[in-house]
């Protein structure tokens, strides 16, 4: 009889440890997903520039574990018109995308009288790594003088920037005074493998030009990706043109253009049928009565849509749309979590 008690004695703490074993098991598991959904809420929940600054066009890349962010920056309740306010592209960094460093000025204002970029530089980057270097394009701006207000002479170009390891910049010297060939502003640039190409896409007066080009200096224009009839379905408001982003959709292969108020998907990247409107808040616009422009009453993007300025992200396995929301002169990035189609994209649920 002692001895079936004791038998019994050890399969019941052998059942004890199984169960406890289980417990902790399972709850790491519900930890770990907890933790998991969390971390995308907060990401996706979270808005960021430096204190006391505003963020407008911006770009990303990854490199050895973190996040590197150039952007230009301005000090809450001004324009790109107030002294100081988006001159040069900023440099940011961050491990998780919610926690972020302003490391300081990645490429500055030309500065030089005659220079394209004299005034404003690093506007609306984009960046793409080719080999061991990283290639930076930009919108440069010159004008007579921000302070006095004077725009008289203004100009507008694409500029390039060179780095090997995202903190120390050049601009090479041939496209240093006059920049890049192409016209408009906002660059993207993407590789398309099919045809050994390059290709750089310019946001013009309602419409999207596009070139080619078999290195990273030398383009031709190939023609326009989008039209005025192409964007004028989208829903947004100022130029419906500014800030192109372009990509191969990730299952179906097809190219994907996102605009600020709608996207447009195509077999062929130098022509996109018109855009389709997004189903949810997206885009830029103007107040009906515009004043008072240092407090933020000029242009608005809803802090419950997903912004302007896209960019298309994926981190840990999870795709992001990336926009600025706000208002003028209060504007923030913001990471919106994005799930794929077949041949399209939706928001994450």
């Amino acid at each position: 009889m002692a001895l079936l008690i004791e038998i019994l004695k050890i399969n019941i703490m052998k059942a004890v440890k199984f169960s406890l074993f289980f417990q902790i098991f399972f709850g790491i598991l519900l930890s770990c997903f907890s933790q998991t959904n969390d971390w995308k809420k907060d990401i996706g929940g979270g808005l960021y520039a430096p204190p006391g600054m505003y963020m407008k066009d911006h770009c990303l890349i990854f490199k050895k574990g973190k996040w590197h962010l150039f952007a230009p920056l301005g000090s809450v309740g001004t324009m790109w018109h107030y002294e100081g306010s988006e001159e040069s592209a900023e440099y940011m960094v961050s491990k998780d995308l919610m926690h972020w460093k302003h490391i300081g000025t990645a490429v500055p204002s030309g500065k030089h009288e005659g220079y394209f970029d004299r005034i404003m530089s690093g506007l609306a980057p984009c960046m793409v790594q080719y080999n061991d270097k990283y290639y930076m394009y930009y919108s440069g701006w010159d004008f007579k003088s921000k302070n006095p207000r004077n725009f008289e002479g203004f100009r507008q170009g694409i500029g390039l920037a060179v780095s090997r390891d995202l903190v120390t910049w050049e601009k090479p010297e041939a496209f240093a005074k006059d920049g890049l060939t192409p016209k408009g502003s906002d660059p993207c640039v993407v590789k398309d493998e099919d045809h050994d190409r390059w290709l750089l896409f310019t946001a013009r007066s309602n419409a999207v030009a596009v070139y080619e080009g078999k290195d990273l200096f030398h383009w031709s224009e190939a023609g326009m990706a989008l039209d005025e009839s192409d964007l004028k379905v989208g829903k947004t408001g100022m130029n419906p043109g500014e800030s192109p982003f372009v990509m191969r959709h990730p299952l179906s292969g097809k190219w994907i253009i996102f605009m600020n108020g709608g996207y447009s998907v195509s077999d062929d990247p130098l022509n996109f049928p018109p855009i389709i409107t997004y189903p949810f808040k997206s885009g830029i616009y103007t107040f009906p009565k515009p004043h008072d422009e240092g407090k933020g009453t000029f242009y608005y993007a809803e802090d419950d849509g997903t912004g302007f300025a896209h960019e298309i992200i994926e981190f840990k396995g999870q795709w992001y749309m990336t926009g600025v929301t706000g208002l003028d002169g209060h504007t923030k990035l913001k990471f919106t979590p994005i799930e794929w189609t077949a041949d399209s994209f939706r928001l994450a649920k």
